[in-house]
């Protein structure tokens, strides 16, 4: 049985990206205290507010 969680992950979304924006977002998180997939679902969250 899996492991349960407070908010279950459904999909996966995957792109190829080049040496400097996979830099880019491991500075990003680094600096945020979180990790890429974090950095990313609160990215999303702040385009869709209209915040970036």
């Amino acid at each position: 049985m899996g492991k349960s969680v407070e908010n279950p992950k459904k999909f996966i979304i995957s792109c190829r990206i080049n040496d400097s924006e996979m830099q880019i977002l491991q500075d990003l998180a680094r600096k945020a205290g979180i990790n890429i997939s974090d950095l990313m679902r609160q990215s999303l969250i702040s385009l869709a507010q209209g915040q970036a």
